[in-house]
């Protein structure tokens, strides 16, 4: 199991709170190699200090950030490689995003099998669904069958004659796959997990392969663009980097794609295993 990204600050009342049983693992580590420090799961001064002596000691990038490479100095493990590790900053004990990946195991074939169809890491489309729907635990009534996004749109339209749809919100199960914009959500088996989730997995890859032939975006950056497309249209990514904005700029608080990528990184250290490389363009893997 992995462990969440830590720095200067993390596990204190006004920071991360949440983050102070896995400072005070840290903490211990260090302590093993001799450096004597209190383990009372704050990262203050001192800890922040003895991180970068560390790091010095053992040849790492002087930082003061506790990232996957340092973790596996400090435990004497392998380090994973940076192509196919997201980091996170949610800690591993988590109850909300430990109840989602719970969830999210009940559906953990359909989704690898997505993810490989589309070659993106698995992890990704955990994070995605995680976001979008908690796995089914956010959504109305909870599960797959669930809706979500209940805010009300302008009418009537060609599709609706109220300011919602007639049987619940506009995002449909478990990949929250929206009524207006797409013909599945209305017509498609969309409440069966396993199209759900291939219908996002679809609407994931339509925007690598747009964003990849529009931009010069490649590896991590266009895997991040198309994330935040799936939120906030594919257009709308071009805009913003036209404009010269971060990806996310119109996404749902400005932070969609790297919400999802945080999320993918708790899923990865609770063990969830992704393809080994990074996705491209044309849906194959970069060496």
């Amino acid at each position: 199991m992995g462990h969440p990204t830590l720095r200067l600050f993390d596990g204190m009342e006004n920071t991360s709170p949440q983050l102070q049983d896995d400072v005070k693992e840290l903490q211990a580590d260090l302590n093993q190699f001799g450096f004597n420090i209190q383990v009372d799961g704050l990262f203050g001064s001192e800890t922040d200090a003895r991180v970068r002596q560390f790091q010095v000691d053992q040849n790492l990038t002087e930082d003061g950030i506790v990232g996957p490479q340092t973790w596996a100095t400090l435990e004497g493990t392998a380090a994973p490689q940076a192509a196919n590790t997201f980091l996170t900053t949610i800690s591993n004990s988590d109850a909300g995003m430990r109840a989602q990946f719970t969830q999210a195991q009940t559906f953990k074939a359909f989704i690898d099998a997505g993810a490989q169809r589309i070659s993106v890491p698995s992890a990704v489309i955990a994070g995605i669904g995680s976001r979008e729907s908690g796995w089914g635990l956010n959504l109305r009534p909870p599960g797959p069958g669930g809706t979500g996004d209940f805010g009300p749109r302008k009418f009537p339209t060609a599709l609706r004659t109220g300011p919602l749809p007639p049987d619940g919100g506009y995002g449909r199960g478990l990949m929250q796959i929206d009524f207006d914009a797409f013909d599945f959500a209305r017509t498609g088996n969309w409440k069966d997990p396993a199209a759900n989730i291939d219908c996002g997995c679809n609407v994931l890859k339509s925007n690598i392969v747009l964003l990849g032939g529009k931009t010069a975006l490649t590896g991590r950056d266009l895997l991040r663009a198309a994330i935040a497309g799936y939120n906030c249209g594919a257009g709308n990514v071009l805009t913003a980097i036209k404009q010269g904005r971060d990806l996310d700029f119109f996404t749902s608080g400005r932070n969609y794609s790297a919400d999802v990528l945080n999320r993918a990184g708790f899923f990865q250290n609770m063990g969830w295993e992704s393809p080994a490389q990074p996705v491209s363009a044309a849906g194959t893997t970069n060496a």
